[in-house]
């Protein structure tokens, strides 16, 4: 019995070695390089913030679209359920969303100017699909501070869930700002984690769509 399970140990033994290897191999490819040396960022200044948050709050497109398609959302699993699915139903869910995503933005740029982090988005300094994809999802949760040091990011996820939560307050009394609220917070991380991934992959969808 013991001779076979030597046997047997030492038949497998290749092939656990390439698969700890593979695992490992494959484990190193989720960590990313950073996309400077701390000693060469340059934090924001003021006016690039109020620059952002203008952008961010109407002079951009993106406010539009995210609400736009926030609302088509909502249409579609009819929530809130008192407004029905009605044209009527589709511009005050737009109109939510709107409001919705000023909040957002107001709550974290703001939060971000006195604390000093960074609210903009910088693409990993690394190559292949998993290190870009683990920087992208990492900087959902994480951003920069003032010395160019990675640190949690506060004002981003007090902007989502405190955006969701005061959405509720203005919706029907069914939905409570403390349990929907939270849920769409939730929601909302893993859009800004998807915008992310757009902003990441940006140069590859250019080419792909032939934009310049």
């Amino acid at each position: 019995m013991k001779t076979r399970i030597a046997l047997l140990a030492l038949l497998l033994a290749p092939s656990l070695g390439y698969g700890q290897s593979f695992v490992q191999s494959f484990a190193d490819s989720f960590n990313p390089q950073s996309p400077f040396d701390p000693s060469t960022y340059k934090p924001q200044t003021g006016k690039e913030r109020w620059r952002e948050w203008v952008k961010d709050d109407g002079a951009g497109p993106n406010i539009y679209v995210m609400s736009l398609g926030a609302a088509a959302y909502k249409q579609a699993i009819n929530t809130p359920s008192e407004w029905g699915r009605t044209p009527r139903g589709y511009l005050r869910r737009t109109g939510s969303s709107l409001a919705s995503n000023v909040v957002q933005n107001s709550i974290q740029e703001s939060m971000a100017a006195v604390a000093g982090t960074d609210t903009r988005y910088f693409a990993c300094a690394c190559t292949g699909f998993f290190p870009r994809t683990g920087h992208a999802l990492k900087m959902t949760l994480l951003t920069y501070n003032h010395s160019g040091h990675l640190t949690v990011d506060i004002p981003q996820l007090s902007g989502a869930y405190g955006s969701s939560m005061i959405q509720d307050m203005w919706y029907p009394s069914s939905h409570n700002p403390l349990v929907q609220g939270v849920q769409g917070g939730h929601i909302e991380m893993g859009l800004i984690g998807g915008i992310h991934l757009v902003r990441e992959f940006s140069p590859e969808w250019k080419r792909l769509l032939h934009l310049h």
